[in-house]
Protein backbone atom coordinates (compact mmCIF):
# COMPACT_ATOMS: atom_id res chain seq x y z
CA UNK A 1 0.00 0.00 0.00
CA UNK A 2 1.47 3.43 -1.14
CA UNK A 3 1.48 6.26 1.03
CA UNK A 4 1.85 9.53 -0.66
CA UNK A 5 1.72 13.19 0.88
CA UNK A 6 4.20 15.47 -0.69
CA UNK A 7 3.25 18.36 1.53
CA UNK A 8 5.31 15.72 4.25
CA UNK A 9 7.94 14.52 1.74
CA UNK A 10 6.18 10.86 2.22
CA UNK A 11 6.19 8.49 -0.52
CA UNK A 12 6.56 5.37 0.91
CA UNK A 13 5.49 1.67 0.28
CA UNK A 14 4.70 -0.62 2.94
CA UNK A 15 4.77 -4.43 1.54
CA UNK A 16 3.75 -6.92 3.91
CA UNK A 17 5.52 -9.34 1.91
CA UNK A 18 8.82 -9.72 3.36
CA UNK A 19 10.75 -12.59 4.56
CA UNK A 20 11.76 -12.70 7.95
CA UNK A 21 15.04 -14.16 7.63
CA UNK A 22 16.96 -15.01 11.17
CA UNK A 23 19.06 -17.53 12.17
CA UNK A 24 16.33 -20.19 11.56
CA UNK A 25 14.73 -19.24 8.67
CA UNK A 26 15.35 -22.69 6.64
CA UNK A 27 13.98 -24.44 9.51
CA UNK A 28 10.94 -22.69 10.15
CA UNK A 29 10.13 -22.44 6.36
CA UNK A 30 10.25 -26.19 5.86
CA UNK A 31 8.17 -26.85 8.87
CA UNK A 32 5.44 -23.99 7.47
CA UNK A 33 6.35 -21.79 11.07
CA UNK A 34 7.29 -18.73 8.54
CA UNK A 35 6.96 -15.64 9.60
CA UNK A 36 6.51 -12.72 7.01
CA UNK A 37 6.99 -8.78 8.03
CA UNK A 38 5.61 -5.75 6.96
CA UNK A 39 8.53 -3.84 5.51
CA UNK A 40 8.59 -0.42 4.16
CA UNK A 41 10.48 1.26 1.00
CA UNK A 42 10.64 4.43 -1.20
CA UNK A 43 7.85 4.48 -4.35
CA UNK A 44 11.17 4.53 -6.77
CA UNK A 45 12.89 1.83 -4.70
CA UNK A 46 9.68 -0.30 -5.24
CA UNK A 47 9.15 0.51 -8.56
CA UNK A 48 12.70 -0.15 -10.07
CA UNK A 49 12.47 -3.55 -8.40
CA UNK A 50 9.82 -4.30 -10.31
CA UNK A 51 11.46 -3.05 -13.54
CA UNK A 52 14.58 -4.85 -12.88
CA UNK A 53 12.05 -8.20 -12.82
CA UNK A 54 10.00 -6.95 -15.63
CA UNK A 55 7.09 -7.14 -13.20
CA UNK A 56 4.20 -4.69 -13.96
CA UNK A 57 2.58 -1.89 -11.30
CA UNK A 58 -0.88 -0.76 -11.29
CA UNK A 59 -2.17 1.39 -9.16
CA UNK A 60 -5.31 1.81 -7.54
CA UNK A 61 -6.17 5.39 -6.09
CA UNK A 62 -8.39 5.61 -3.40
CA UNK A 63 -11.39 7.81 -2.79
CA UNK A 64 -10.58 8.48 1.17
CA UNK A 65 -11.49 11.84 2.78
CA UNK A 66 -8.05 13.02 5.07
CA UNK A 67 -9.69 11.67 8.55
CA UNK A 68 -9.84 8.03 6.18
CA UNK A 69 -6.11 8.46 4.86
CA UNK A 70 -5.20 9.18 8.19
CA UNK A 71 -6.75 6.52 9.86
CA UNK A 72 -5.29 4.06 7.51
CA UNK A 73 -1.75 5.50 7.73
CA UNK A 74 -1.83 5.79 11.64
CA UNK A 75 -3.12 1.89 11.01
CA UNK A 76 0.31 1.22 9.31
CA UNK A 77 2.68 3.07 10.96
CA UNK A 78 1.58 1.10 14.23
CA UNK A 79 1.38 -2.30 12.38
CA UNK A 80 4.50 -1.43 11.16
CA UNK A 81 6.24 -1.06 15.01
CA UNK A 82 8.80 -3.55 15.65
CA UNK A 83 6.40 -5.43 17.86
CA UNK A 84 3.66 -5.86 15.58
CA UNK A 85 5.30 -5.96 12.22
CA UNK A 86 5.63 -9.88 12.17
CA UNK A 87 3.09 -12.52 10.92
CA UNK A 88 2.72 -16.20 10.58
CA UNK A 89 2.13 -16.78 7.00
CA UNK A 90 -0.42 -18.74 5.61
CA UNK A 91 -0.48 -19.56 2.25
CA UNK A 92 -4.26 -19.17 1.27
CA UNK A 93 -6.23 -17.27 4.51
CA UNK A 94 -3.59 -15.05 5.76
CA UNK A 95 -0.33 -13.43 3.13
CA UNK A 96 0.68 -10.54 2.02
CA UNK A 97 -2.62 -9.54 -0.67
CA UNK A 98 -4.82 -10.51 1.93
CA UNK A 99 -3.08 -8.13 4.95
CA UNK A 100 -4.14 -5.55 2.37
CA UNK A 101 -8.08 -6.77 2.22
CA UNK A 102 -7.78 -6.43 6.59
CA UNK A 103 -6.02 -3.09 6.68
CA UNK A 104 -9.22 -1.16 5.21
CA UNK A 105 -11.35 -2.93 7.28
CA UNK A 106 -9.54 -2.80 10.72
CA UNK A 107 -8.80 0.83 9.40
CA UNK A 108 -11.53 2.09 8.60
CA UNK A 109 -14.16 -0.05 10.52
CA UNK A 110 -16.61 2.75 11.32
CA UNK A 111 -16.64 3.82 7.70
CA UNK A 112 -18.59 1.19 5.94
CA UNK A 113 -16.15 -0.46 4.10
CA UNK A 114 -17.93 -3.12 1.31
CA UNK A 115 -16.31 -5.55 -1.17
CA UNK A 116 -18.64 -6.94 -3.65
CA UNK A 117 -19.18 -11.12 -4.00
CA UNK A 118 -17.15 -11.44 -7.24
CA UNK A 119 -17.28 -14.89 -7.14
CA UNK A 120 -17.26 -15.94 -10.39
CA UNK A 121 -19.77 -18.95 -11.88
CA UNK A 122 -17.50 -22.18 -12.16
CA UNK A 123 -16.80 -21.75 -8.70
CA UNK A 124 -12.53 -22.28 -8.83
CA UNK A 125 -10.95 -23.98 -6.39
CA UNK A 126 -8.07 -22.82 -5.00
CA UNK A 127 -6.04 -24.95 -6.92
CA UNK A 128 -7.35 -23.95 -10.03
CA UNK A 129 -6.92 -20.03 -9.60
CA UNK A 130 -2.93 -20.71 -8.21
CA UNK A 131 -2.85 -22.88 -12.11
CA UNK A 132 -3.41 -19.24 -13.63
CA UNK A 133 -0.58 -18.12 -11.95
CA UNK A 134 2.23 -21.38 -13.03
CA UNK A 135 1.39 -21.11 -16.31
CA UNK A 136 4.31 -19.88 -17.55
CA UNK A 137 6.29 -21.90 -14.61
CA UNK A 138 4.76 -26.12 -15.40
CA UNK A 139 7.62 -27.73 -12.87
CA UNK A 140 6.39 -24.68 -10.42
CA UNK A 141 2.82 -26.10 -11.03
CA UNK A 142 4.04 -29.49 -11.03
CA UNK A 143 5.80 -29.21 -7.42
CA UNK A 144 2.79 -27.62 -5.82
CA UNK A 145 0.30 -29.97 -7.22
CA UNK A 146 2.74 -32.87 -5.62
CA UNK A 147 2.64 -30.84 -2.35
CA UNK A 148 -0.53 -29.46 -1.64
CA UNK A 149 -3.19 -31.45 -0.53
CA UNK A 150 -6.63 -31.43 -0.34
CA UNK A 151 -6.98 -27.90 1.33
CA UNK A 152 -5.94 -26.54 -2.09
CA UNK A 153 -9.12 -27.68 -3.40
CA UNK A 154 -11.30 -26.08 -1.54
CA UNK A 155 -13.48 -23.54 -3.26
CA UNK A 156 -13.05 -20.32 -1.37
CA UNK A 157 -15.35 -17.33 -0.70
CA UNK A 158 -15.64 -14.26 -2.18
CA UNK A 159 -13.61 -12.66 0.06
CA UNK A 160 -10.78 -15.58 0.42
CA UNK A 161 -10.28 -14.69 -3.47
CA UNK A 162 -8.00 -12.27 -2.01
CA UNK A 163 -5.14 -14.25 -1.41
CA UNK A 164 -4.12 -13.58 -4.91
CA UNK A 165 -3.01 -9.84 -6.34
CA UNK A 166 -4.96 -10.07 -9.24
CA UNK A 167 -8.76 -10.57 -7.00
CA UNK A 168 -7.48 -8.21 -4.68
CA UNK A 169 -7.30 -5.65 -7.25
CA UNK A 170 -10.94 -6.66 -8.56
CA UNK A 171 -12.44 -6.61 -5.16
CA UNK A 172 -10.80 -2.55 -4.69
CA UNK A 173 -12.73 -2.11 -8.19
CA UNK A 174 -16.07 -3.19 -7.34
CA UNK A 175 -15.79 -1.91 -3.82
CA UNK A 176 -17.46 0.94 -1.95
CA UNK A 177 -17.01 3.36 0.77
CA UNK A 178 -20.13 4.69 2.69
CA UNK A 179 -22.27 3.51 -0.54
CA UNK A 180 -19.47 5.07 -2.97
CA UNK A 181 -16.53 3.55 -5.17
CA UNK A 182 -13.77 3.15 -3.11
CA UNK A 183 -11.33 3.38 -6.31
CA UNK A 184 -11.42 6.73 -7.79
CA UNK A 185 -8.54 6.39 -10.17
CA UNK A 186 -6.67 3.59 -11.72
CA UNK A 187 -3.42 3.82 -13.65
CA UNK A 188 -0.76 1.46 -15.04
CA UNK A 189 2.82 2.70 -13.74
CA UNK A 190 4.85 0.24 -15.19
CA UNK A 191 4.15 -2.16 -18.04
CA UNK A 192 4.72 -5.67 -17.38
CA UNK A 193 7.30 -7.65 -19.93
CA UNK A 194 4.99 -10.01 -20.89
CA UNK A 195 5.89 -13.91 -20.81
CA UNK A 196 5.60 -16.95 -23.40
CA UNK A 197 4.86 -20.66 -22.67
CA UNK A 198 7.13 -22.63 -24.77
CA UNK A 199 6.70 -26.48 -25.69
CA UNK A 200 9.60 -28.26 -24.25
CA UNK A 201 10.08 -32.08 -23.95
CA UNK A 202 11.49 -31.72 -20.51
CA UNK A 203 8.51 -30.02 -18.80
CA UNK A 204 6.60 -32.36 -16.56
CA UNK A 205 4.06 -33.59 -18.97
CA UNK A 206 6.21 -34.74 -21.73
CA UNK A 207 8.94 -36.05 -19.33
CA UNK A 208 6.76 -38.14 -17.75
CA UNK A 209 5.54 -39.62 -20.35
CA UNK A 210 8.96 -39.90 -21.80
CA UNK A 211 9.60 -41.78 -18.57
CA UNK A 212 7.01 -44.14 -19.18
CA UNK A 213 7.29 -44.69 -22.57
CA UNK A 214 11.17 -45.75 -21.58
CA UNK A 215 9.96 -48.21 -19.20
CA UNK A 216 7.72 -49.68 -20.97
CA UNK A 217 10.23 -50.48 -23.81
CA UNK A 218 12.51 -51.60 -21.35
CA UNK A 219 10.08 -54.10 -19.46
CA UNK A 220 8.87 -55.52 -23.58
CA UNK A 221 12.63 -56.35 -24.28
CA UNK A 222 13.15 -58.22 -20.89
CA UNK A 223 9.52 -60.14 -21.29
CA UNK A 224 10.81 -61.73 -24.93
CA UNK A 225 14.04 -61.99 -23.39
CA UNK A 226 12.84 -63.93 -20.27
CA UNK A 227 14.63 -61.49 -17.70
CA UNK A 228 13.33 -59.57 -15.57
CA UNK A 229 15.23 -56.26 -15.12
CA UNK A 230 15.10 -55.67 -11.65
CA UNK A 231 16.70 -52.43 -12.03
CA UNK A 232 13.89 -50.58 -13.57
CA UNK A 233 11.57 -51.43 -10.00
CA UNK A 234 14.78 -50.23 -7.85
CA UNK A 235 14.52 -47.00 -10.22
CA UNK A 236 10.58 -46.81 -9.57
CA UNK A 237 10.74 -47.73 -6.27
CA UNK A 238 13.23 -45.22 -5.17
CA UNK A 239 11.70 -42.47 -7.49
CA UNK A 240 8.30 -42.63 -6.42
CA UNK A 241 9.68 -43.42 -2.65
CA UNK A 242 11.03 -40.35 -2.22
CA UNK A 243 8.30 -38.41 -3.84
CA UNK A 244 6.23 -40.33 -1.25
CA UNK A 245 8.68 -39.38 1.78
CA UNK A 246 8.29 -35.83 0.94
CA UNK A 247 4.30 -35.38 1.01
CA UNK A 248 5.00 -37.90 4.31
CA UNK A 249 6.80 -35.68 6.05
CA UNK A 250 4.77 -32.19 4.95
CA UNK A 251 1.48 -33.60 5.58
CA UNK A 252 2.51 -35.30 9.26
CA UNK A 253 5.40 -33.50 10.73
CA UNK A 254 5.02 -29.71 9.06
CA UNK A 255 2.92 -27.34 10.14
CA UNK A 256 1.48 -26.57 6.78
CA UNK A 257 -2.06 -26.85 6.87
CA UNK A 258 -2.57 -26.66 3.11
CA UNK A 259 -0.22 -30.04 2.79
CA UNK A 260 -2.66 -31.92 4.63
CA UNK A 261 -4.83 -35.08 3.19
CA UNK A 262 -2.43 -35.36 0.33
CA UNK A 263 -4.09 -38.02 -2.45
CA UNK A 264 -1.07 -38.18 -4.56
CA UNK A 265 -0.30 -40.97 -1.72
CA UNK A 266 -1.95 -42.85 -3.43
CA UNK A 267 0.98 -43.69 -6.10
CA UNK A 268 4.05 -42.28 -4.02
CA UNK A 269 4.30 -44.90 -1.34
CA UNK A 270 7.05 -43.87 1.40
CA UNK A 271 7.13 -48.08 1.93
CA UNK A 272 8.80 -47.93 -1.40
CA UNK A 273 12.06 -47.04 0.14
CA UNK A 274 11.97 -49.94 2.53
CA UNK A 275 10.95 -52.53 0.00
CA UNK A 276 13.90 -51.91 -1.79
CA UNK A 277 16.27 -54.07 0.20
CA UNK A 278 13.58 -56.74 0.00
CA UNK A 279 13.24 -56.61 -3.73
CA UNK A 280 15.07 -59.97 -4.72
CA UNK A 281 12.50 -62.13 -2.54
CA UNK A 282 10.47 -63.37 -4.74
CA UNK A 283 6.82 -63.55 -2.46
CA UNK A 284 7.82 -60.51 -0.29
CA UNK A 285 8.21 -58.86 -4.11
CA UNK A 286 5.34 -60.31 -6.04
CA UNK A 287 2.90 -59.74 -3.04
CA UNK A 288 3.55 -56.12 -2.67
CA UNK A 289 3.61 -55.51 -6.47
CA UNK A 290 0.11 -56.89 -6.20
CA UNK A 291 -1.08 -54.51 -3.56
CA UNK A 292 0.33 -51.78 -4.80
CA UNK A 293 -0.65 -52.29 -8.57
CA UNK A 294 -4.38 -53.10 -7.25
CA UNK A 295 -4.28 -49.37 -5.61
CA UNK A 296 -2.70 -47.89 -8.58
CA UNK A 297 -5.66 -49.43 -10.37
CA UNK A 298 -8.06 -47.97 -8.41
CA UNK A 299 -6.49 -44.39 -8.88
CA UNK A 300 -6.59 -44.57 -12.15
CA UNK A 301 -9.83 -45.26 -12.65
CA UNK A 302 -11.07 -42.53 -10.18
CA UNK A 303 -8.53 -40.19 -11.22
CA UNK A 304 -11.11 -37.98 -12.67
CA UNK A 305 -13.46 -38.38 -9.52
CA UNK A 306 -11.06 -37.96 -6.77
CA UNK A 307 -11.40 -35.07 -4.57
CA UNK A 308 -8.12 -33.56 -5.24
CA UNK A 309 -7.12 -32.48 -8.90
CA UNK A 310 -3.30 -34.25 -9.29
CA UNK A 311 -1.48 -33.07 -11.47
CA UNK A 312 -1.84 -34.81 -15.33
CA UNK A 313 2.19 -35.83 -15.26
CA UNK A 314 1.43 -38.08 -12.44
CA UNK A 315 -0.62 -40.41 -15.25
CA UNK A 316 2.14 -41.84 -16.90
CA UNK A 317 3.85 -42.43 -13.64
CA UNK A 318 0.68 -44.01 -12.21
CA UNK A 319 0.94 -46.40 -15.65
CA UNK A 320 4.63 -47.22 -14.90
CA UNK A 321 4.06 -48.52 -11.35
CA UNK A 322 0.72 -50.53 -12.92
CA UNK A 323 2.68 -51.93 -16.09
CA UNK A 324 6.00 -53.07 -13.52
CA UNK A 325 2.79 -54.51 -11.18
CA UNK A 326 1.62 -56.80 -13.87
CA UNK A 327 5.24 -57.71 -15.25
CA UNK A 328 6.02 -59.01 -11.46
CA UNK A 329 2.79 -60.52 -10.60
CA UNK A 330 2.86 -62.77 -13.49
CA UNK A 331 6.51 -63.09 -13.77
CA UNK A 332 6.83 -67.44 -13.88
CA UNK A 333 11.19 -67.08 -14.67
CA UNK A 334 12.51 -66.83 -10.98
CA UNK A 335 16.14 -66.21 -12.33
CA UNK A 336 16.32 -62.39 -11.84
CA UNK A 337 18.82 -60.67 -13.81
CA UNK A 338 20.70 -58.23 -12.23
CA UNK A 339 22.22 -54.94 -14.38
CA UNK A 340 25.94 -56.32 -13.50
CA UNK A 341 25.23 -60.22 -14.59
CA UNK A 342 23.11 -58.82 -17.77
CA UNK A 343 26.21 -57.05 -18.80
CA UNK A 344 28.32 -60.38 -18.50
CA UNK A 345 25.54 -62.37 -20.55
CA UNK A 346 25.01 -59.51 -23.11
CA UNK A 347 29.11 -59.89 -23.47
CA UNK A 348 28.29 -63.40 -24.11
Amino acid sequence: MRVYDPNSDIDAVFNYGIFSFDEHFYFNFTMGRLNYKLGVQSMDGFVRSYQYEKRGVIEQVLALDSAQKQAVFDFLDWNYQPENRYYLYDFFYDNCSSRLRDVLQKALKDSNVEFKDLSYDHAPSFRTMIDEYLIYHPWGDFGIDLGLGMPCDKVPSAEEYMFLPNELMRAYDGASINNKPLVEEKRVLLTEAGLKTEWSLFNPVPLMWLFFGIIAGLSAIGWRRKRLFIGIDVFYLFLTGAVGALVFFLWFITDHNATANNYNMLWAWPTHILLIPMIFISAVRKWYWLIYGAVLLITLLMFPFLPQDLHFATLPIILAGLLRSVVNITWKNETIIQPAEQKQLDKK
